[in-house]
């Protein structure tokens, strides 16, 4: 209605002009400014009555508009990621971030925005539409987890497999162990025919010689890591390893895998980029690609959280080599061999320390630590608490919202020894 009255008012100011009525007389009648009657005026002379209906407000020119020349640039960078044949894709990602930082990276003029790379990509239906994860628990308790304010404050460690390797001599079954630095991003994979113990243990210490011991260690309750709690007073060997190197080791809650998440994010791009894209016929072939890949993720990949403001460097790598001496590392000479017997059996000593297990308060009040089930509080329930042994206090203290809330007496056996590192700096 506003439309087609302002129209009636455009026209019956031309007619009262067309039969010599006055200016300012005009304006009286339709209430309008003298700019306004002269706008019209000016368009009835060129356009005639065609002239007084509204013209579309589109800009006739964009001005900032991506050339076809760099739309094309575009597609074809993203052909030439989507077939990771060149040494600069064979890792590399094929979003638009990626594509971002390729362009960059070959010193292209006038690169647009990573929005604008994603619509051109969406545009010409080059996009992948992606899962929708939603966090499905429902618990709004706060959740005790440890900080990772700097590069070594914190490692996560998780277990993918089995998996299968298809090659000339047949199937080939593996497991692989992945660590990731939480803060500095950094990572380190190893790739084993099985899921003891032992290769968990020879894992850990591969790492800690390219990443320094972390203070805290941050792994899930795979039985590798826990020993299965068979014996509810006695500590693995993975845990022995921990304390005797001065780590802090904390499982995190039972069923609760999101909890590694970093770690998890780590697992899918490994699988992505390295299981599923290129063919490893045998697990020797793997763990070299797996270690091509390494390099490429720490020194070619911009890693999304690591800025040139707060960190000097977007690399992860490049980051770890600048911090290298202010890291913990292995104390000189140290080698689990010397703690294994002629059957291979690893036997590590206890040391002083602690390990820690985040658990949920069950329905009766109770939580679950090393194979044992301990009462808490009824009124706990749903709520975390964290469960921590001092082996050298012989205790298993538990703490919600980090305040001592009870106490039990954890008989450990045979002599504590010194740890040979300490967290301390």
């Amino acid at each position: 209605m506003e439309k087609n009255s302002e129209y009636e008012r455009r026209c019956k100011a031309i007619q009262l002009y067309e039969e010599g009525t006055g200016f300012n007389e005009i304006l009286q009648l339709v209430q309008r400014s003298q700019f306004w009657l002269a706008k019209w005026l000016r368009r009835y002379h060129e356009q005639g009555m065609e002239g007084l209906n509204d013209r579309s407000r589109t800009p006739k020119r964009i001005w900032r508009k991506t050339s076809d020349r760099m739309v094309k640039k575009i597609l074809a960078l993203r052909e030439e990621l989507e077939s990771h044949r060149t040494r600069r894709s064979a890792f590399s990602g094929i979003g638009a971030e990626a594509i971002h930082w390729e362009l960059k990276q070959r010193k292209v003029h006038n690169v647009p925005t990573i929005p604008t790379i994603a619509k051109i990509l969406s545009r010409h239906g080059r996009t992948r539409k992606g899962k929708v994860t939603r966090n499905k628990s429902s618990s709004r308790q706060p959740y005790p987890s440890p900080k990772a304010e700097k590069t070594g404050d914190l490692h996560q460690t998780d277990l993918v497999g089995p998996r299968h390797l298809r090659g000339p001599k047949g199937v080939t079954r593996f497991y692989s162990f992945h660590t990731v630095d939480v803060a500095g991003h950094t990572a380190w994979t190893s790739q084993f025919p099985d899921k003891q113990t032992i290769s968990l243990c020879t894992h850990l210490v591969d790492t800690w010689k390219v990443m320094g011991i972390p203070v805290v260690s941050q792994m899930d309750n795979e039985m590798a890591a826990t020993g299965g709690g068979r014996y509810p007073h006695s500590l693995s060997q993975v845990i022995r390893l921990h304390l005797l190197l001065g780590s802090h080791l904390v499982f995190i809650p039972l069923g609760e895998p999101g909890r590694n998440a970093t770690v998890e994010s780590f697992n899918g791009l490994w699988q992505e980029r390295v299981l599923r894209r290129h063919l490893s016929p045998t697990l020797t072939a793997l763990r070299r690609m797996s270690q091509r890949f390494l390099r490429y993720y720490h020194y070619e990949k911009p890693h999304r959280s690591l800025t040139q403001k707060d960190h000097k460097t977007r690399f992860p790598g490049k980051l770890r080599n600048r911090l290298w001496k202010s890291l913990r590392h292995l104390p000189r000479g140290f080698r689990l061999e010397t703690y294994r017997d002629s059957n291979g059996h690893l036997h590590l000593p206890i040391a002083r320390g602690k390990v820690s297990f985040i658990r949920k308060v069950n329905t009766h009040g109770r939580i679950e630590v090393n194979g044992a089930s301990y009462f808490i509080r009824r009124k706990l329930e749903g709520q975390y608490v964290v469960a921590t042994i001092f082996s050298h206090r012989k205790k298993l203290v538990i703490k919600s919202d980090r305040r001592i809330i009870k106490s039990f007496h954890f008989p450990i056996k045979g002599p504590i020894v010194k740890p040979l590192s300490s967290a301390s700096k």
